[in-house]
């Protein structure tokens, strides 16, 4: 997997946390897994935090905020940030 498919899947994930509906955190967490399964490259601590943070993120709604906050700094700086 490249760079922009990376953060093309990191977008997907975010959005489906960000979705104004309600978060379907089941989903959140198998589309993180999926892509922690499929990564064969180095990724930035963010990636690998955020990847792994999803139930941390279901129960403190700041930590979820914060972490998701950085992420978009990291997506936006690589030119890949939902809008």
């Amino acid at each position: 997997m490249d760079t922009d498919g990376l953060r093309l899947r990191l977008a997907q994930i975010l959005a489906e946390e960000e979705d104004e509906k309600g978060v379907d955190w089941q989903a959140v967490e198998s589309l993180s897994r999926g892509l922690l399964g499929e990564l064969q490259m180095q990724v930035p601590l963010i990636v690998d935090e955020y990847l792994r943070g999803s139930e941390r993120r279901r129960q403190d709604m700041v930590f979820a905020h914060a972490q998701r906050c950085q992420l978009l700094l990291y997506l936006r700086d690589h030119g890949t940030a939902p809008s």
